[in-house]
């Protein structure tokens, strides 16, 4: 306590070497006022003390810091006896977004055997866009967590390199887990169109509707008017989440042919799917869309019909 010069955090530093964990937890919030670097100090040895609670609020605070002794005080909380300090200091490592955290989370992911260890280090790699993650996250395509290689599909997406994507395009189509695919669909979106179109081709037909889904938000973000056809098919899609983000893709890209799909939507009992059509065609606002909005100011969801006066307005001003 006597090495901190600054009343206050010599006052915090009594507080934490308390015998009572409750006054304890209270100086870790009051951690974060303090302005002072040192105040770094005084949080790592909190994210070590032998109340799960104390540790626990540490780790909710700790993205209020910016130290590179705070990644590394963060990585040994993913090793932590609590569940509860092991999820807060995954959240918070991903939050760090630290380019000096980079060089000990590397390092970490070398050594670490444990699934949650590694899948929050390549969670809190994928912001930093370091380079030389690539090769790490490469390796771990290959685990039998299913949760490392969602991990790892994302951080290859994160860093948007042309030579990563046929690890991705082979993991969005024949990865045996529905999250991993639907991640490896949703890394394909820094892609030239042409280059994933086939890929995203097969999975509109993938068995499990988010995957499908996802597919429909890919075409929507890499502007591929070449997929048009497999959006119009999609509005018939047996799960209307699947139609819902198809109807949203079509007015995306805009194009007067997949009118007909959108009015057809406009009329589906569902009325989250209704209002996707509205705003779809709000959004293409050619003559054609005018029947399909003009009914839909009746429709009996007042969501709907709030949508429709929207879409008639944009239709007007065309």
């Amino acid at each position: 306590m006597n090495v901190f010069h600054d009343p206050e955090l010599r006052e915090l530093a009594e507080r934490l070497a308390s015998p009572d964990p409750g006054l304890r937890r209270v100086a870790v919030l009051d951690l974060v006022d303090c302005p002072e670097p040192e105040a770094v100090t005084l949080l790592i040895q909190a994210l070590r003390d032998p109340d799960p609670q104390v540790r626990q609020e540490a780790a909710k605070v700790v993205d209020e810091f910016e130290s590179e002794d705070m990644a590394d005080a963060l990585i040994a909380a993913l090793n932590d006896s609590d569940e509860v300090v092991r999820n807060a200091a995954a959240h918070a490592l991903s939050d760090l977004k630290d380019p000096a955290a980079a060089k000990p989370l590397l390092a970490a992911l070398e050594e670490s055997r444990d699934p949650f260890v590694v899948a929050g280090i390549l969670r809190a790699l994928k912001p930093l866009r370091e380079p030389a993650a690539r090769e790490p996250a490469l390796a771990r395509l290959e685990a039998d967590d299913a949760t490392i290689r969602r991990e790892a599909v994302g951080l290859l997406g994160w860093l948007k390199e042309e030579r990563n994507l046929p690890a991705l395009i082979q993991r969005a189509r024949d990865d045996d887990d529905a999250e991993v695919r639907r991640a490896a669909v949703g890394a394909l979106v820094y892609a030239e169109p042409d280059s994933v179109a086939e890929a995203l081709r097969q999975v509109v037909s993938d068995p499990h509707w988010q995957v499908r889904a996802e597919a429909m938000n890919s075409i929507a973000k890499l502007n591929h008017q070449d997929s048009l056809p497999l959006l119009i098919e999609a509005t018939r899609d047996s799960t209307w989440q699947v139609r819902e983000k198809a109807a949203d893709a079509i007015g995306k890209l805009g194009r007067v042919e997949g009118i007909p799909a959108l009015g057809e939507c406009s009329r589906d009992a569902m009325s989250n799917l209704r209002k996707a059509a509205i705003g779809a065609l709000g959004a293409i606002a050619h003559e054609q869309c005018r029947p399909y909005i003009q009914t839909a100011l009746d429709d009996p969801d007042p969501d709907v019909r709030k949508l429709a006066r929207w879409a008639q307005s944009k239709l007007s001003a065309a």
